[in-house]
């Protein structure tokens, strides 16, 4: 009975260890791209635009970009919505203003020059 008692302490240990071990992504994690100073607000998190208008947006910024797109942000008005993008790895921010019905989407970078 004494060594039943041991292996179960020795199991619940084993348990409680596997427990700790941390896994990460293989690609590295980097910080985004912060805005360049002076340009327009640069909206993440609250999402109002139409979904052809951010479809729309995504999908020209993505024939005009590698490495993923993500909206992370938009707005609506009754005259146009903005659509706001990270590309890339390093995040570089882009804006989309659009038709809420999705026509003539037109982008615009917003980092710093030279970082694409």
């Amino acid at each position: 009975m004494n060594n039943s008692i041991k292996h179960l302490v020795g199991l619940g240990a084993l348990a409680a260890l596997t427990a700790c071990i941390e896994t990460t992504e293989s690609a590295p994690v980097t910080s985004q791209m912060p805005v360049a100073p002076g340009s327009p607000p640069f909206i993440e998190g609250s999402f109002g635009a139409s979904d052809a208008a951010t479809a729309a947006c995504r999908n020209l910024l993505a024939s005009q970009t590698t490495g993923g797109v993500r909206v992370v942000g938009s707005e609506f008005s009754e005259a146009a919505s903005a659509v706001y993008m990270r590309v890339g790895a390093n995040g570089a921010p882009w804006r989309c203003l659009v038709s809420n019905d999705g026509s003539n989407p037109d982008t615009m970078f917003m980092g710093s020059e030279g970082f694409l």
